[in-house]
């Protein structure tokens, strides 16, 4: 008799055990599916992010007037053909702000920086993010090389009310 009460009990604690293991394992499956949620969740956000950006960017484009420009003509010397058409216009300055003394806004900022690195032809097809807080642009993303990191950079510094640029690009070959 106590040898049957004692193989109950050890049957009883497997039974348990393998319960527990069940839960456990049941319990890291839902974390793991958490997990991945929240990962895809946050990767839409900063897809919806970009999407917003890129269509700020073509509101903004479309508010500006597209007006003709004229063909730049390089005038040579008598003993060359008079004048050779550049295929590209030169790049237009920033446009000045509405008011003399107001500074332009962080958005308007961020716009501007972001619309000329996508206009650069070497950069454009680069992933290059730019948040702008007070007159300091932050750029982030990758490029394949130092000079790229550098030219996005000078870009950012050229525009009207970029005060300071932080410059966290990575470069990967």
């Amino acid at each position: 008799m106590v040898e049957s009460s004692y193989n109950s009990v050890v049957s009883d604690r497997r039974r348990i055990s393998g319960v527990a293991i069940t839960a456990l394992v049941l319990a890291a499956v839902t974390a793991a599916v958490v997990i991945a949620l929240l990962i895809v969740y946050n990767q839409r956000n900063n897809t919806d992010e970009a999407l917003e950006k890129e269509r700020a960017i073509a509101a903004a484009a479309q508010q500006t007037p597209n007006q003709p420009q004229p063909p730049v003509v390089v005038t040579v010397p008598p003993s060359q053909p008079a004048t050779v058409p550049v295929p590209y216009p030169a790049p237009a300055p920033s446009q000045p702000a509405t008011q003399p003394n107001t500074a332009p806004s962080s958005t308007s900022i961020e716009i501007e920086v972001t619309s000329r690195l996508l206009n650069d032809e070497q950069l454009r097809s680069q992933i290059v993010n730019v948040k702008v807080a007070g007159g300091t642009a932050t750029l982030t993303g990758n490029v394949p090389d130092e000079g790229l990191k550098k030219r996005a950079e000078t870009i950012a510094k050229a525009v009207n009310g970029v005060q300071t640029v932080i410059n966290n690009i990575t470069v990967q070959p």
